[in-house]
């Protein structure tokens, strides 16, 4: 149900590395997120904006299911790199302490947000 994304470039060198992760889409906000272990965030699915997540660190459980019914789980962490398209529920239980860049393909608009329930 989501598309992990490789890391396009890396190189190293005496002053340190650098890492490409990712070049593709068009995105119009992009925020940092932290949350404690044992918290859940989500529950939710956009009808028109695909996010694209990026874990900086802690170990966290994503739930998913499609419109359909389908469901899958599975465990991202540090360095993992990550979209989510649209009609995709999604769920993070933080399994450890984290923080992570969400990138919104479509900037949120209080007065009309792009966040449904199923």
């Amino acid at each position: 149900m989501i598309k992990f994304i490789k890391h396009y470039f890396e190189s190293k060198d005496s002053r340190g590395s650098i890492t490409g992760l990712i070049n593709s889409g068009s995105w119009q906000e992009i925020n940092v997120i932290e949350s404690k272990a044992g918290i859940t965030r989500g529950g939710h699915y956009h009808r028109n904006t695909v996010e694209a997540f990026i874990i900086l660190a802690g170990k966290i459980e994503i739930e998913l299911r499609d419109l359909a019914g389908n469901t899958e789980k599975l465990t991202v962490k540090k360095n993992d790199v990550f979209i989510i398209p649209v009609n995709t529920v999604h769920s993070f239980h933080c399994i450890t302490n984290s923080k992570w860049i969400n990138m919104l393909s479509i900037k949120h608009d209080p007065d009309n947000p792009d966040f449904h329930q199923q």
